[in-house]
């Protein structure tokens, strides 16, 4: 194991896997200072390296990720929304290139949207694993993760109506492909936190664990995934992500070509070799 201290974002090898802990336990995780400008670029950095399989993200402290920092938020100096959506003053540094006048006029995705494009474009398994509270831009984190995993006690909820905000993060694209349009109305309009086994009855988790267990069941999961022929994983998580938009025929097209590539490659092989002996014992 290998240990990297970031601003805001505790990195931590594990053979092929690389845990992250979003580190502002003193704000609830609370999104500010590096924290997205950290977790952006952990993700680009284990993007680039092939002996990184799978990533983890939990909170450190009590809670994963309190959404957006209150003390950003209530300011009596408060900019037009523009200069506030694409500046500095709520999220702190999100490592996003600054924008010119022009650029801030004609920009179609706001910060929140320009970083989680950068989150989202990691093309190898993700593993959230969710303790205490994920709210607001924290429950839009969590969704961003392939794999959901939520400590017994947890929370999870939008937690934007009750500021008269609405989504982020691709959390109104997300959410409705999870738990379908009604349930993802009911929790976008009210903004109530649901609990972890009602999260895992409406399929926003995967699984719920008792909190003491939570880390270790999901490094568990993701050594098992790392175990895997590493270019098979990540094409099935291409696979998966193109179905979002394609029709059947599309996605016939994807599967065949992944399988193509993959047939033809020394990993394949020795697998699959290495199946045959074991069926031939």
């Amino acid at each position: 194991m290998t240990h990297r201290q970031q601003a805001d974002v505790v990195a931590e090898r594990h053979g092929g896997v690389v845990l992250l802990r979003l580190n502002r336990p003193h704000r609830h995780n609370a999104i500010g200072g590096t924290m997205l400008r950290d977790l952006a670029a952990a993700f680009e950095e284990a993007g680039a390296d092939d002996t990184v399989h799978v990533v983890v993200t939990t909170g450190t402290g009590t809670s994963f990720c309190a959404g957006a920092d209150a003390a950003d938020l209530g300011s009596d100096a408060r900019p037009p929304a523009r200069d506030l959506l694409t500046g500095t003053s709520v999220g702190g540094d999100n490592g996003l290139p600054p924008l010119s006048a022009h650029g801030r006029d004609l920009d179609e995705l706001g910060n929140s949207g320009r970083w989680t494009l950068r989150m989202w474009e990691l093309d190898k398994p993700t593993i959230a694993a969710v303790n205490g509270s994920a709210v607001g831009g924290g429950f839009g984190i969590a969704l961003l993760h392939d794999i959901v995993l939520a400590g017994e006690s947890s929370r999870l909820g939008t937690g934007f109506a009750p500021l008269g905000l609405t989504a982020e993060l691709g959390i109104s694209y997300l959410l409705p492909r999870l738990v379908g349009m009604a349930a993802a109305a009911d929790l976008l309009f009210s903004g109530r936190l649901v609990t972890a086994a009602e999260a895992r009855d409406l399929r926003l988790v995967h699984q719920t664990v008792p909190d003491d267990e939570l880390l270790e069941r999901a490094m568990e999961l993701a050594q098992r995934i790392s175990a895997m022929p590493p270019l098979g994983v990540r094409s099935s998580k291409r696979l998966l992500r193109r179905s979002m938009g394609n029709d059947l025929t599309d996605q016939l097209r994807a599967e065949y070509a992944a399988q193509l590539m993959l047939f033809d490659h020394p990993e394949t092989h020795t697998a699959l070799d290495q199946l045959a002996a074991r069926l031939e014992r």
